[in-house]
């Protein structure tokens, strides 16, 4: 669950990445149906990059800062809770306001790819200095007593561990304090069917011909370049120096222009949009319940925070 990883990575036991190409695809949703079968899109705009595109999934993922309003009331409802077995859980302020309060959590930046000119032309691969995440000020490991205080009885996904559910003759909450901040706001941090449909419409959708047929266009575009990549993705896997080099942003260019010459972009966009607008269609019940949760948590988010910020 969601809700769960993201409360273990406020702990500084599990570490998380949004890039959406290179995270493991999220688990799917019980009985959810997450494959679209002969979608092919009604329209192919004409696009020379992302920048102003959104995809229709988006309308159910969390924004970075809903998602970060969560995480924060969460992280004042575990401290309250480890603070009852006499432990200081640090939460920093400043983890409430994410670096791009409304960015996209299609990662509709790198999704296909570099696909800005000017980001190219500036920082080749490299992410600007502004879209960079800040570390927590506090990422102190838990010692054990504490994490087990923190988890309780919860199931440990290794099967491993000793699920505890006292300490020091106190009873800890089910599911430890991170159960019960879960309990007390609710299920919104927990969105696996969007994020199901989010990375399985992309996966699909480099598998459909109008596609595969772009990345061969893409491809060869490149090979008048001097470069040779069978996916645009694959450019953001080279290692890189440091700081931008030339020859890096000469290939970051390049590959911004053979997008823009083969509308590899437009045709991504739209074969995953038809995509994501099937799947959607067919878990359209469980997506909108999935948002209305996430709503509710958000009002009692909101009230957390307030009653934080009085007291």
């Amino acid at each position: 669950m969601r809700g769960v990883a993201a409360a273990l990575a406020v702990g500084g036991i599990l570490a998380a990445t949004s890039a959406c190409e290179a995270s493991p695809a999220a688990a799917h949703q019980p009985g959810a149906d997450l494959v679209a079968t002969r979608v092919s899109p009604t329209a192919t705009p004409t696009l020379a990059s992302t920048a102003s595109v959104s995809l229709p999934v988006e309308d159910y993922l969390l924004k970075n800062d809903e998602h970060a309003e969560m995480l924060y009331a969460s992280k004042l409802l575990v401290r309250q809770c480890m603070a009852r077995f006499g432990f200081d859980y640090a939460v920093d302020p400043g983890s409430r306001s994410p670096v791009d309060p409304k960015g996209d959590a299609a990662n509709m930046a790198r999704r296909y790819g570099m696909s800005d000119a000017r980001t190219a032309a500036r920082y080749g691969y490299h992410l600007p200095a502004n879209a960079l995440p800040t570390p927590p000020a506090d990422t102190r490991p838990m010692s054990d007593a504490a994490r087990e205080v923190f988890l309780g009885d919860t199931p440990r996904a290794d099967g491993g561990g000793v699920k505890v559910r006292q300490y020091k003759g106190q009873q800890i909450p089910a599911h430890g304090c991170s159960g019960e901040a879960e309990r007390k706001l609710g299920k919104g941090l927990d969105e696996r069917l969007s994020e199901s449909i989010n990375d399985a419409s992309f996966q699909q959708s480099m598998a459909t011909p109008q596609v595969t047929a772009a990345f061969r266009s893409w491809s060869a575009c490149m090979r008048k370049s001097g470069y040779t990549f069978g996916s645009p993705l694959e450019p953001l896997r080279s290692r890189l120096s440091a700081s931008p080099s030339a020859s890096e942003i000469h290939m970051a260019e390049s590959d911004v222009a053979c997008k823009e010459k083969t509308n590899l972009i437009g045709i991504w966009v739209a074969v995953e949009s038809a995509i994501q607008k099937s799947l959607i269609e067919k878990n359209q019940e469980a997506l909108t319940q999935e948002r209305s949760t996430a709503r509710t948590t958000l009002d009692r988010s909101a009230k957390v925070i307030a009653e934080g910020a009085s007291s």
